[in-house]
C-alpha cells in the first residue's frame, strides 16, 4: 500500500512539473499585448490610465490587471464593435479564443514572469505619420484647453489650408496632439467657409456639435480616427478632389479627464499626380431614406427603423461607417442586388457611441446598378439604456437627439476592380464556428464580374453558418467544366477568382452546393 502511494506521490509531482513546464509565462503573452493593447495602453495615450502594456512589471501591477480577462471574454477590449461573423475588414482588432484563454490562464495561474529576456522587446510606434511624409500638415491654430471637470467634450476645428490650386487627396491621417484625452475624430471637407461661419459665432477657439460638423456646415466625410486604427491610402489610382482653399474640419470627441489638458491635433495630407484619376464619392444615407414616415423614439419604448437607399450607377464599395448616438442598440446594413441577392456590409449587434470606426474591406463590393442599400436600426429609449432621461428623442445634433445614418466611400465601378486586393498579407482571425444571426439569413451566391468573362471572372458568395461547400462549373452538356472544390468554411463573406482561360465559348453554369441548399449562376465565354 506504501509503495502504492508513493508512486502516487511521486507521478503528481511529474504531472504537476509537466504542467508548470506547459503554464504560459510572460514571454507566451507579450506579443499578444503589444500587438493589440500598446498602440492605446502605453505612455501618452488614450489608455494609459487603465493600463500600461509595455513591460511585465508595469503592467502586473496595473490597478486594472485583474480585470482584462473580464474585458477580453466580453470582447469589450480590444474594442472592435463589427460582428466578425457578418463581415470581415481590414485592420480587426479581434483575439481568437485561444489567445483569449492563453491570458486568461497566465493571469489565473498567478502570471509568472518566466525569463522574461525570451520575450520580444516592446514595439516602437512611429512619431508624426505612419503614412510617410506627407504633403502638408494642417495645425490647429492655438492648443484648446479642457479644464479637468470630468465631462465628454466634442470640439469642431477648421483648419484653412490655403492651397492655391486643386489637388487630388490620396491620403488623410489625424493625428492627436495629446492621445491621452483625443478618443475619437470625424474629418470633414468644406469649401464654402460654412463651417467657419459657425466658428465665428462662438467666443472660443472652434465650436461644440455632438453629432458632427453642426447644423449649417456644409461638409464632406472623408474619415475617421479612433485609438489603434490605422489610417490607409485611397484605393490607387482613386482618392478626393481637393479644391484650392478647401477647409479640413474636424469634430474631437475629448474623453473626460480629471486632470487640466491641452490639445493641439494636426491633419496630414497626401496629395497625388494621377493621369486617369476616379475620384472617391463618399455618400451619407440619412434619415430622409427611412420607410416609415417619423424618426421619432418615445420615451419607454424600443424602436426599429428600416431604411432604402437606391443605388443609380453600379459602384465598387471599399468602406462604410454606420453612425448613431447614445439610444442606439444596434445597426445591420445590407444589399439587396436586382437579382434578389443580399451582401452583407456592416452589424453592430451592440452599439457603443464611444467606438465608432470606418470599415475598409479588402476588397470592392461591387454593387450592381439598381442594388438597394438596405439599413435596419434599434433604438433603446428604457431605463434599461443608462442614457434614459424619461423623454421623447427624434433627429438632432446634440448628445440626447439621435441619428440614423451611414457612410459608404466608393467609386463608380470599371472592369477589373473585382480582381483588386488591397492588402495582399492581410489574413482574417479565426473566429469559431457560431452562425450569424442575421437579416441575410440563408446562402448567397452573387452574379459574376465580370460576365461575360474571357480569362477570368470573381465570384463572391455568403455563408451565415460554417458549411462544407462544393463549387463547381458545368457547360450545357452537363459536362464539370473544372475539377470540383470542396471547402470547410467558416461564416461570413468569400471570394473566389475563376481561371477561364482557354474556355470554348458558350453558356456556363457556377453552381454552389451548401448541403441543404444549391445556388446557380449564369456565365458566358464569348
Amino acid at each position: 500500500m506504501k509503495a502504492r502511494l508513493l508512486i502516487l506521490g511521486l507521478c503528481s509531482v511529474m504531472w504537476g512539473k509537466v504542467l508548470d513546464a506547459q503554464a504560459p509565462v510572460w514571454a507566451d503573452v507579450a506579443p499578444i499585448f503589444y500587438r493589440e493593447c500598446a498602440s492605446c495602453h502605453r505612455p501618452g495615450q488614450i489608455g494609459e490610465s487603465y493600463l500600461n502594456a509595455m513591460g511585465y512589471t508595469v503592467l502586473t501591477q496595473s490597478p486594472s490587471f485583474y480585470s482584462i480577462p473580464a474585458a477580453l471574454q466580453s470582447r469589450t477590449m480590444p474594442p472592435w464593435p463589427a460582428d466578425p461573423h457578418y463581415v470581415r475588414y481590414l485592420n480587426e482588432r479581434i483575439l481568437p479564443e485561444q489567445e483569449i484563454d492563453l491570458i486568461t490562464t497566465w493571469i489565473n495561474n498567478g502570471h509568472p514572469a518566466g525569463d522574461t529576456s525570451q520575450a520580444p522587446p516592446p514595439p516602437e510606434f512611429p512619431a508624426g505619420s505612419v503614412l510617410g511624409t506627407p504633403d502638408l500638415t494642417l495645425t490647429m491654430k492655438v492648443p484648446f484647453y479642457i479644464p479637468g471637470d470630468n465631462q465628454d467634450r466634442y470640439q469642431v476645428f477648421v483648419l484653412p489650408s490655403y492651397t492655391s490650386e486643386d489637388k487630388q487627396l490620396r491620403a488623410v491621417e489625424f493625428v492627436p496632439g495629446n492621445p491621452s484625452i483625443v478618443h475619437h475624430v470625424f474629418m470633414y471637407l468644406c469649401t464654402d467657409g460654412s463651417a467657419d461661419s459657425l466658428d465665428k459665432l462662438t467666443p472660443e477657439y472652434g465650436y461644440p456639435s455632438f453629432g458632427g460638423a453642426g447644423e449649417g456646415a456644409n461638409v464632406t466625410f472623408i474619415g475617421l480616427y479612433g485609438p489603434g486604427m490605422t489610417p490607409r491610402f485611397f484605393p490607387e489610382g482613386t482618392g478626393l478632389k481637393f479644391k484650392a482653399g478647401t477647409h479640413v474640419v474636424i469634430q474631437v470627441h475629448y474623453a473626460p479627464t480629471l486632470t487640466p489638458a491641452y490639445d493641439q491635433s494636426s491633419v496630414n495630407l497626401f496629395f497625388a499626380d494621377y493621369d486617369d484619376f476616379r475620384p472617391v464619392k463618399n455618400k451619407r444615407v440619412g434619415e430622409n431614406y427611412i420607410v416609415e414616415p417619423v424618426f421619432f423614439i418615445p420615451k419607454d419604448m424600443v424602436v426599429t427603423f428600416h431604411s432604402e437607399y437606391p443605388i443609380d450607377s453600379t459602384f465598387s464599395l471599399f468602406a462604410i461607417a454606420p453612425h448613431m448616438h447614445l439610444f442606439g442598440k444596434s445597426f445591420r446594413i445590407w444589399a439587396q442586388t436586382p437579382s434578389g441577392d443580399s451582401i452583407p456590409l456592416s452589424y453592430v449587434p451592440n452599439w457603443k457611441f464611444n467606438w465608432q470606426f470606418l470599415y475598409q474591406f479588402n476588397h470592392f463590393v461591387i454593387l450592381p446598378k439598381g442594388t438597394v442599400i438596405k439599413a435596419e436600426a434599434t433604438y433603446d429609449n428604457t431605463v434599461n439604456n443608462p442614457f434614459y432621461n424619461g423623454h421623447n428623442v427624434s433627429y438632432g445634433e446634440s448628445s440626447f437627439d439621435e441619428m440614423f445614418k451611414y457612410f459608404m466611400q466608393l467609386v463608380f465601378y470599371r472592369p477589373g476592380d473585382e480582381f483588386v486586393v488591397f492588402d495582399t498579407t492581410w489574413e482574417p482571425v479565426p473566429i469559431g464556428v457560431d452562425e450569424i444571426e442575421t437579416a441575410v439569413s440563408t446562402p448567397q451566391l452573387y452574379d459574376p464580374y465580370p460576365n461575360p468573362a474571357r480569362d477570368k471572372t470573381a465570384l463572391s458568395f455568403f455563408l451565415p453558418r460554417t458549411s462544407d461547400v462544393r463549387l463547381y462549373v458545368y457547360d450545357l452538356s452537363g459536362r464539370l467544366a473544372q475539377p470540383l472544390q470542396r471547402m470547410h468554411m467558416q461564416p461570413g463573406l468569400h471570394r473566389h477568382v475563376l481561371d477561364i482561360t482557354g474556355w470554348p465559348p458558350g453558356l456556363y453554369f457556377i453552381s454552389l452546393d451548401t448541403g441543404d441548399r444549391r445556388l446557380t449562376k449564369r456565365l458566358v465565354v464569348p
